[in-house]
Formats: C-alpha cells, sequence, structure tokens
C-alpha cells in the first residue's frame, strides 16, 4: 500500500465508524483495502478468528478468565473487538498495556479514557479496583450506550462516567487535583495527533498518560510521532511500548486446539507491529 491513500482510509474508516461503529468499520475498512490490493485470502482469517472468539465466548461465559481484567464480564452484543473477543478472554490483548496498567502508583485513581469504545479498558479498570472510578470520551453514540450497558453488566455503573467526543482543550473540564490523581488513556484512530499537543501534556504534568500510536495512517506519520515526543519531553519521561512475545501454550484450555487456531488467538490482527508511548510525569 502507499503512503498517500493513508489518508483516505482513515477518512472512510471515521465516517464508517461514527455511524456503525469501530468493528464494522474495522471489517469493512479491511475488506476495501484487502479486495482493493487482492489480499481476498484475509477474509477467511478474520472470519476464522470470529469463530474462535464465538466458541471461547460460549465457553468462558462471555468473562475473562486470566490477566489484570480476570472477572470482567463482556456484552454478549458486541460493538467493537467481535474478532479480539478470544485474545481478551485470555488476558492477551494488548498485553503489553495490561501488564503495565498494573505497574502504576496507588495515587492515581482516575482513569480518563479517551476513545473508550465500549468500555473494555475503562470498566477492566474498575472491575478489579486498579482504579476508583473512570470517566470515558466517546464520540459514537451507539458506544456510549455499550459503555453504560457494560458497566451496569459489571455493577460499577456508579463509578464510570460518560461524556461525548473530547475537544482540543477537554483538560479544562479537569480541575488540577484531579488531573493530579489521573492516568490518561488515548485510543482515538490517528487523531491523537491533532488533539494531544504541548498544551496538553502541561496540563497533565502530573499524570501518566498512554498513548496508541497510529502513525501509518499518514505520509508523514514518523514526524507526527517525533513532534508528539518533543511537546512532552519537558513534562514527561517517554517509555515505548510495544507488542511482543505470547505463549499460548500456558493455557490448559488450548492443549487440544489445532497450532493454527491457538496462534490466531495470539493475533490482533494489525497493519503492522503496534507501538504505544507511556509518559510518566518528570520528577520535581
Amino acid at each position: 500500500m502507499i503512503s498517500e491513500n493513508y489518508e483516505n482510509i482513515y477518512s472512510k474508516f471515521f465516517k464508517i465508524a461514527k455511524k456503525d461503529g469501530y468493528s464494522k468499520a474495522t471489517r469493512r475498512t479491511i475488506s476495501w483495502i484487502a479486495n482493493r490490493y487482492g489480499l481476498r485470502e484475509f477474509d477467511d482469517i478474520q472470519n476464522r478468528r470470529i469463530e474462535i472468539s464465538k466458541h471461547f465466548d460460549r465457553f468462558f461465559k462471555s468473562t475473562v478468565q486470566y490477566g489484570p481484567f480476570k472477572g470482567l464480564k463482556l456484552s454478549p452484543r458486541t460493538w467493537w473487538g467481535e474478532t479480539d473477543r478470544a485474545s481478551m478472554l485470555f488476558g492477551l490483548y494488548e498485553k503489553e498495556v495490561l501488564d503495565s496498567l498494573q505497574n502504576i502508583p496507588k495515587r492515581y485513581k482516575i482513569f480518563i479514557d479517551l476513545g473508550a469504545a465500549d468500555g473494555y479498558y475503562a470498566i477492566g479498570v474498575l472491575a478489579n479496583n486498579l482504579f476508583e472510578r473512570s470517566i470515558c470520551f466517546e464520540i459514537s453514540d451507539q458506544g456510549q450506550k455499550t459503555i453504560e450497558d457494560n458497566a451496569k453488566l459489571n455493577n460499577v455503573l456508579d463509578r464510570i462516567e460518560i461524556r461525548g467526543k473530547a475537544n482540543k482543550k477537554f483538560y479544562d473540564e479537569f480541575k488540577p487535583g484531579a488531573r493530579a490523581e489521573a492516568v490518561l488513556f488515548v485510543d482515538i484512530e490517528g487523531a491523537e495527533f491533532d488533539l494531544i499537543d504541548k498544551e496538553t501534556f502541561h496540563a497533565f504534568h502530573t499524570s501518566i498518560i498512554f498513548i496508541e500510536l497510529h502513525d501509518w495512517f499518514f505520509a508523514d506519520g514518523e514526524e507526527k510521532v517525533q513532534r508528539m515526543k518533543r511537546d512532552s519531553s519537558s513534562t514527561h519521561v517517554t517509555t515505548e511500548l510495544t507488542m511482543g512475545a505470547r505463549d499460548p501454550s500456558v493455557f490448559s484450555e488450548l492443549i487440544k486446539l489445532h497450532d493454527n487456531d491457538r496462534w490466531l488467538i495470539c493475533s490482533e490482527g494489525r497493519g503492522q507491529r503496534m507501538t504505544w508511548l507511556r509518559f510518566d510525569p518528570k520528577p520535581n
């Protein structure tokens, strides 16, 4: 795929997501890419991942069995992450981020989730009391309703707040004392480069920040990443998280599963190796 097409794909994805949700947007955008570039066999892989996910969703009764979100109940009505359900149930989905979230000082009590989708993270961190409360920003009305339903399902509705789209100065919605207790989690499919800038890092200078990068959406993606790092340099120390090894052999439920299916559970269907940035406040 050539880089000048990325922003066209980015625009197409968000147009579908706003109307139908991220799960359908992902499938339809991938299908468009596959058809355009002759990768039709990719649909078979995606369909198999969905079949495996449905099997283990029934087997585990839609409840996460492993990892820091163990016990989290996932709604049977999937709006986002349909192909990743099995990975979530086994605690493998974005494992590097999950592991990093467990390494958060106790003074951080508020989880601010930009691009909360169906609330997997915002509700997951409440299910095992990693945080006291979550505040979700989600642009889709359907997504907001799904977060509410999932919060009810996990009995944490009284600890979660659901808001709409985050504007450029969303940080003004929080008092400095609240920001000092907050972890900011950003997964907004490429819009992070428009929304997060030097002012944002300054406003959250006492907060820990996680940002999922989507630099490959843009021809100047590397430049955007470097600019983000420069914007944070006076307030935060940056750590890069990338997708690492998975070991499906440790799960007794997978011993008799075919090798191909076992490794498909480990897949997150990414277009390339995923990268997140974690920003920790610089010591005074």
